[in-house]
Protein backbone atom coordinates (compact mmCIF):
# COMPACT_ATOMS: atom_id res chain seq x y z
CA UNK A 1 0.00 0.00 0.00
CA UNK A 2 1.23 3.49 -0.78
CA UNK A 3 -0.08 6.87 0.19
CA UNK A 4 1.50 8.74 -2.70
CA UNK A 5 2.66 7.14 -5.94
CA UNK A 6 3.86 8.14 -9.38
CA UNK A 7 5.06 5.49 -11.83
CA UNK A 8 6.53 2.04 -11.96
CA UNK A 9 10.10 0.97 -12.89
CA UNK A 10 12.02 -2.29 -12.98
CA UNK A 11 14.45 -1.62 -10.12
CA UNK A 12 13.88 0.36 -6.93
CA UNK A 13 15.77 2.07 -4.14
CA UNK A 14 14.14 1.66 -0.74
CA UNK A 15 14.84 4.65 1.52
CA UNK A 16 14.11 4.47 5.25
CA UNK A 17 14.44 7.96 6.76
CA UNK A 18 14.99 6.99 10.39
CA UNK A 19 15.67 9.15 13.40
CA UNK A 20 19.12 7.66 14.01
CA UNK A 21 20.16 7.01 10.41
CA UNK A 22 19.07 6.75 6.80
CA UNK A 23 19.02 3.18 5.49
CA UNK A 24 18.98 2.41 1.76
CA UNK A 25 18.31 -0.89 -0.02
CA UNK A 26 18.50 -1.20 -3.81
CA UNK A 27 16.47 -4.12 -5.18
CA UNK A 28 16.36 -5.66 -8.64
CA UNK A 29 13.72 -7.92 -10.22
CA UNK A 30 14.17 -11.64 -9.75
CA UNK A 31 12.55 -14.69 -8.26
CA UNK A 32 13.30 -13.99 -5.48
CA UNK A 33 14.14 -10.29 -5.80
CA UNK A 34 17.84 -9.42 -5.58
CA UNK A 35 19.16 -6.92 -3.04
CA UNK A 36 22.05 -5.32 -4.93
CA UNK A 37 23.13 -2.54 -2.55
CA UNK A 38 22.69 -1.80 1.14
CA UNK A 39 23.93 1.12 3.16
CA UNK A 40 23.41 3.31 6.20
CA UNK A 41 24.50 6.79 7.13
CA UNK A 42 24.00 8.40 10.51
CA UNK A 43 22.00 11.61 10.81
CA UNK A 44 22.86 14.49 13.15
CA UNK A 45 20.84 14.12 16.35
CA UNK A 46 17.58 16.04 16.08
CA UNK A 47 17.38 16.06 12.27
CA UNK A 48 14.13 14.08 12.49
CA UNK A 49 11.93 14.25 15.59
CA UNK A 50 8.61 12.50 15.96
CA UNK A 51 8.56 11.76 12.26
CA UNK A 52 8.92 15.47 11.39
CA UNK A 53 11.88 16.70 9.33
CA UNK A 54 13.55 19.41 11.38
CA UNK A 55 16.71 19.84 9.28
CA UNK A 56 15.93 19.28 5.60
CA UNK A 57 19.40 20.35 4.49
CA UNK A 58 21.20 17.87 6.74
CA UNK A 59 18.87 15.02 5.73
CA UNK A 60 19.30 15.79 2.04
CA UNK A 61 23.08 16.08 2.29
CA UNK A 62 23.38 12.75 4.11
CA UNK A 63 21.09 10.95 1.67
CA UNK A 64 23.00 12.40 -1.28
CA UNK A 65 26.28 11.21 0.26
CA UNK A 66 24.90 7.71 0.80
CA UNK A 67 23.52 7.50 -2.76
CA UNK A 68 26.93 8.50 -4.16
CA UNK A 69 28.81 6.08 -1.90
CA UNK A 70 26.64 3.14 -2.94
CA UNK A 71 26.88 3.87 -6.68
CA UNK A 72 23.21 3.08 -7.20
CA UNK A 73 22.19 1.85 -10.65
CA UNK A 74 18.52 2.73 -10.20
CA UNK A 75 16.93 6.07 -9.38
CA UNK A 76 13.20 5.32 -8.79
CA UNK A 77 12.80 5.40 -5.01
CA UNK A 78 10.27 4.02 -2.56
CA UNK A 79 10.52 5.93 0.72
CA UNK A 80 8.82 5.60 4.08
CA UNK A 81 7.48 8.13 6.51
CA UNK A 82 7.22 7.37 10.20
CA UNK A 83 4.00 5.93 11.60
CA UNK A 84 4.30 8.77 14.13
CA UNK A 85 3.55 11.17 11.26
CA UNK A 86 0.78 9.13 9.60
CA UNK A 87 -2.75 8.11 10.47
CA UNK A 88 -3.45 4.42 9.93
CA UNK A 89 -6.94 3.07 10.54
CA UNK A 90 -8.39 -0.39 9.90
CA UNK A 91 -12.10 0.16 9.25
CA UNK A 92 -15.24 -1.81 8.53
CA UNK A 93 -17.55 0.53 6.63
CA UNK A 94 -21.13 0.04 5.57
CA UNK A 95 -21.38 1.59 2.12
CA UNK A 96 -24.44 0.96 -0.06
CA UNK A 97 -23.45 -0.66 -3.34
CA UNK A 98 -25.24 1.99 -5.35
CA UNK A 99 -23.02 4.70 -3.86
CA UNK A 100 -19.72 5.77 -5.48
CA UNK A 101 -17.10 3.88 -3.48
CA UNK A 102 -14.28 6.40 -3.51
CA UNK A 103 -16.55 9.33 -2.64
CA UNK A 104 -18.09 7.32 0.20
CA UNK A 105 -14.66 6.39 1.61
CA UNK A 106 -13.55 10.02 1.52
CA UNK A 107 -16.74 11.04 3.32
CA UNK A 108 -16.10 8.40 6.00
CA UNK A 109 -12.47 9.54 6.27
CA UNK A 110 -13.57 12.92 7.60
CA UNK A 111 -14.71 11.19 10.79
CA UNK A 112 -11.32 9.53 11.32
CA UNK A 113 -8.79 12.10 10.10
CA UNK A 114 -8.24 15.02 12.54
CA UNK A 115 -7.25 17.39 9.73
CA UNK A 116 -8.95 19.12 6.85
CA UNK A 117 -8.86 16.58 4.01
CA UNK A 118 -7.53 19.31 1.72
CA UNK A 119 -4.38 19.31 3.87
CA UNK A 120 -3.63 15.58 3.59
CA UNK A 121 -2.85 12.91 1.07
CA UNK A 122 -5.25 10.01 1.57
CA UNK A 123 -5.03 6.42 0.36
CA UNK A 124 -6.73 3.14 1.19
CA UNK A 125 -6.48 -0.58 0.56
CA UNK A 126 -9.58 -2.77 0.44
CA UNK A 127 -9.18 -6.22 1.98
CA UNK A 128 -12.68 -7.58 1.43
CA UNK A 129 -16.19 -6.65 0.34
CA UNK A 130 -19.27 -8.55 1.52
CA UNK A 131 -22.47 -6.93 0.42
CA UNK A 132 -22.41 -3.37 1.70
CA UNK A 133 -19.64 -4.05 4.26
CA UNK A 134 -16.10 -3.12 3.22
CA UNK A 135 -12.99 -3.96 5.24
CA UNK A 136 -10.18 -1.54 4.45
CA UNK A 137 -7.01 0.13 5.67
CA UNK A 138 -7.11 3.92 5.56
CA UNK A 139 -3.85 5.92 5.54
CA UNK A 140 -3.31 9.67 5.58
CA UNK A 141 -0.39 12.08 5.98
CA UNK A 142 -0.03 15.86 5.85
CA UNK A 143 0.69 17.27 2.40
CA UNK A 144 3.59 19.43 3.55
CA UNK A 145 5.31 16.37 5.03
CA UNK A 146 4.91 14.39 1.80
CA UNK A 147 6.14 17.35 -0.24
CA UNK A 148 9.22 17.62 2.01
CA UNK A 149 10.00 13.93 1.46
CA UNK A 150 9.67 14.35 -2.29
CA UNK A 151 12.00 17.36 -2.24
CA UNK A 152 14.59 15.47 -0.18
CA UNK A 153 14.69 12.57 -2.64
CA UNK A 154 14.82 14.75 -5.73
CA UNK A 155 17.61 16.88 -4.26
CA UNK A 156 19.59 13.69 -3.59
CA UNK A 157 19.22 12.61 -7.23
CA UNK A 158 16.43 10.06 -6.72
CA UNK A 159 13.03 9.85 -8.37
CA UNK A 160 10.24 9.66 -5.75
CA UNK A 161 7.99 6.88 -7.01
CA UNK A 162 6.06 5.71 -3.95
CA UNK A 163 5.76 7.05 -0.42
CA UNK A 164 4.79 4.43 2.14
CA UNK A 165 4.58 4.15 5.94
CA UNK A 166 7.34 2.30 7.80
CA UNK A 167 5.03 -0.19 9.55
CA UNK A 168 3.23 -1.00 6.30
CA UNK A 169 6.55 -1.61 4.52
CA UNK A 170 7.58 -3.85 7.40
CA UNK A 171 4.29 -5.76 7.21
CA UNK A 172 4.68 -6.27 3.45
CA UNK A 173 8.18 -7.71 3.96
CA UNK A 174 6.92 -9.93 6.78
CA UNK A 175 4.11 -11.30 4.60
CA UNK A 176 6.51 -12.01 1.74
CA UNK A 177 9.03 -13.78 3.96
CA UNK A 178 6.70 -15.93 6.06
CA UNK A 179 3.21 -16.07 4.46
CA UNK A 180 1.98 -16.20 8.07
CA UNK A 181 -1.31 -17.88 8.87
CA UNK A 182 -1.18 -17.42 12.64
CA UNK A 183 -1.70 -14.24 14.63
CA UNK A 184 1.67 -12.58 15.27
CA UNK A 185 3.31 -9.41 16.52
CA UNK A 186 5.96 -7.64 14.46
CA UNK A 187 8.07 -5.41 16.72
CA UNK A 188 10.57 -2.87 15.42
CA UNK A 189 12.89 -1.89 18.28
CA UNK A 190 13.94 1.44 16.81
CA UNK A 191 16.12 4.31 17.94
CA UNK A 192 13.34 6.75 18.84
CA UNK A 193 10.25 4.53 19.04
CA UNK A 194 9.13 0.94 19.28
CA UNK A 195 6.55 0.02 16.66
CA UNK A 196 4.20 -2.86 17.38
CA UNK A 197 2.19 -4.32 14.50
CA UNK A 198 -0.61 -6.84 14.97
CA UNK A 199 -0.74 -9.37 12.13
CA UNK A 200 -4.18 -10.95 12.41
CA UNK A 201 -6.43 -12.75 9.91
CA UNK A 202 -3.52 -12.73 7.43
CA UNK A 203 -3.15 -8.95 7.25
CA UNK A 204 -2.06 -5.87 9.14
CA UNK A 205 -4.90 -5.44 11.61
CA UNK A 206 -3.58 -2.70 13.90
CA UNK A 207 -0.43 -0.94 14.99
CA UNK A 208 0.72 1.02 17.99
CA UNK A 209 3.83 3.10 18.66
CA UNK A 210 5.50 3.03 22.06
CA UNK A 211 7.57 6.06 23.02
CA UNK A 212 10.63 4.03 24.00
CA UNK A 213 13.64 4.08 21.67
CA UNK A 214 17.06 2.54 22.14
CA UNK A 215 18.74 5.96 22.10
CA UNK A 216 17.49 6.17 25.69
CA UNK A 217 20.05 3.50 26.57
CA UNK A 218 22.83 5.57 24.99
CA UNK A 219 21.76 8.65 26.93
CA UNK A 220 21.80 6.81 30.26
CA UNK A 221 25.15 5.13 29.55
CA UNK A 222 26.71 8.43 28.51
CA UNK A 223 25.45 10.21 31.62
CA UNK A 224 26.28 7.52 34.18
CA UNK A 225 29.62 6.37 32.76
CA UNK A 226 30.84 9.59 31.09
CA UNK A 227 31.04 7.96 27.65
CA UNK A 228 30.94 9.23 24.08
CA UNK A 229 28.00 8.22 21.90
CA UNK A 230 30.18 5.73 20.00
CA UNK A 231 31.38 4.12 23.24
CA UNK A 232 27.83 3.81 24.53
CA UNK A 233 26.72 2.24 21.23
CA UNK A 234 29.42 -0.43 21.42
CA UNK A 235 28.53 -1.25 25.01
CA UNK A 236 24.84 -1.44 24.16
CA UNK A 237 25.23 -4.22 21.59
CA UNK A 238 28.45 -5.98 22.60
CA UNK A 239 27.29 -8.28 25.36
CA UNK A 240 30.93 -8.78 26.40
CA UNK A 241 31.62 -10.55 29.67
CA UNK A 242 33.78 -7.57 30.61
CA UNK A 243 30.79 -5.22 30.57
CA UNK A 244 30.11 -3.90 34.04
CA UNK A 245 27.07 -4.89 36.03
CA UNK A 246 25.92 -1.27 35.72
CA UNK A 247 25.81 -1.52 31.92
CA UNK A 248 23.96 -4.81 31.99
CA UNK A 249 21.45 -3.48 34.52
CA UNK A 250 20.76 -0.33 32.48
CA UNK A 251 20.02 -2.39 29.38
CA UNK A 252 17.97 -4.92 31.37
CA UNK A 253 15.88 -2.18 32.99
CA UNK A 254 15.23 -0.50 29.64
CA UNK A 255 13.95 -3.64 27.97
CA UNK A 256 11.89 -4.61 30.99
CA UNK A 257 10.05 -1.29 30.62
CA UNK A 258 9.64 -1.81 26.87
CA UNK A 259 8.33 -5.34 27.24
CA UNK A 260 5.90 -4.25 29.97
CA UNK A 261 4.52 -1.62 27.58
CA UNK A 262 4.27 -4.24 24.85
CA UNK A 263 2.37 -6.54 27.18
CA UNK A 264 -0.04 -3.66 27.76
CA UNK A 265 -0.36 -3.29 23.98
CA UNK A 266 -1.10 -7.01 23.66
CA UNK A 267 -3.88 -6.64 26.24
CA UNK A 268 -5.22 -3.66 24.28
CA UNK A 269 -5.29 -5.66 21.04
CA UNK A 270 -7.05 -8.54 22.80
CA UNK A 271 -9.68 -6.15 24.17
CA UNK A 272 -10.54 -5.07 20.63
CA UNK A 273 -10.26 -8.42 18.83
CA UNK A 274 -11.80 -11.22 20.87
CA UNK A 275 -10.20 -13.94 18.73
CA UNK A 276 -6.71 -12.42 18.97
CA UNK A 277 -4.41 -15.15 20.30
CA UNK A 278 -0.82 -14.15 19.52
CA UNK A 279 1.29 -17.19 18.67
CA UNK A 280 4.61 -15.61 17.79
CA UNK A 281 6.66 -12.41 18.06
CA UNK A 282 9.07 -11.27 15.34
CA UNK A 283 11.74 -8.70 16.20
CA UNK A 284 13.79 -6.30 14.11
CA UNK A 285 15.46 -2.91 14.47
CA UNK A 286 18.64 -1.88 16.25
CA UNK A 287 17.36 -3.13 19.60
CA UNK A 288 17.24 -6.68 18.27
CA UNK A 289 21.06 -6.67 18.32
CA UNK A 290 21.05 -6.84 22.12
CA UNK A 291 22.26 -10.28 23.27
CA UNK A 292 19.55 -12.70 24.40
CA UNK A 293 16.78 -10.27 23.49
CA UNK A 294 14.57 -13.07 22.16
CA UNK A 295 14.90 -14.94 25.47
CA UNK A 296 13.92 -11.81 27.37
CA UNK A 297 10.75 -11.45 25.29
CA UNK A 298 9.86 -15.13 25.65
CA UNK A 299 10.38 -15.05 29.40
CA UNK A 300 8.23 -11.95 29.93
CA UNK A 301 5.44 -12.66 27.42
CA UNK A 302 5.38 -16.48 27.23
CA UNK A 303 5.25 -16.09 23.45
CA UNK A 304 7.77 -17.72 21.11
CA UNK A 305 10.07 -15.03 19.70
CA UNK A 306 12.50 -14.85 16.79
CA UNK A 307 14.23 -12.21 14.69
CA UNK A 308 13.10 -11.34 11.16
CA UNK A 309 15.60 -12.66 8.62
CA UNK A 310 15.14 -11.11 5.15
CA UNK A 311 18.19 -12.79 3.62
CA UNK A 312 16.88 -16.24 4.38
CA UNK A 313 14.66 -15.76 1.31
CA UNK A 314 16.07 -12.87 -0.72
CA UNK A 315 19.07 -13.03 -3.05
CA UNK A 316 22.00 -10.69 -2.38
CA UNK A 317 24.97 -9.35 -4.31
CA UNK A 318 28.37 -10.06 -2.72
CA UNK A 319 27.71 -9.11 0.90
CA UNK A 320 29.96 -10.42 3.65
CA UNK A 321 28.21 -12.53 6.29
CA UNK A 322 28.89 -9.85 8.90
CA UNK A 323 27.23 -7.18 6.73
CA UNK A 324 24.26 -9.44 6.00
CA UNK A 325 23.77 -10.12 9.70
CA UNK A 326 23.93 -6.39 10.49
CA UNK A 327 21.44 -5.37 7.81
CA UNK A 328 19.19 -8.32 8.69
CA UNK A 329 18.57 -6.47 11.95
CA UNK A 330 18.44 -2.82 10.99
CA UNK A 331 17.32 -2.62 7.35
CA UNK A 332 14.00 -4.47 7.31
CA UNK A 333 11.98 -1.35 6.48
CA UNK A 334 14.41 -0.28 3.72
CA UNK A 335 14.40 -3.80 2.25
CA UNK A 336 10.61 -3.96 2.44
CA UNK A 337 10.45 -0.67 0.55
CA UNK A 338 12.98 -1.78 -2.06
CA UNK A 339 11.17 -5.00 -2.96
CA UNK A 340 7.65 -3.58 -2.58
CA UNK A 341 6.79 -3.30 -6.26
CA UNK A 342 8.80 -6.39 -7.19
CA UNK A 343 6.62 -8.74 -5.12
CA UNK A 344 3.19 -7.22 -5.80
Amino acid sequence: MSIFSWRKKSGFVGVDLGTYAIKVAEALPGNPPVVRSLGQIRLPRGSILGGIYKDLEAITDKLKQLVENLGLKNRPAVVSISSYAAIIKRLNLNIPQEKDLESAIYEEAEAHIPFDLDDVYLDYQIFSEEGDVIDLLLVAAKRDLINNVSDILESAGLLPTIIDVDVIALSNLFEYLYQPQETSLIIDLGASKTSVVLWHNQSLMANRDIGHGTLEINDILQEKLNLSFEESEKLKISGNESDTQTVKQIIKDYFEDVIEDIKGTIDYFKSIYADCQIKKIYLCGGGSFVPEITKAFEKKTNIKTEKIAPFAKLETKKFHDESKNYFNHIACVAIGLGIRELIS
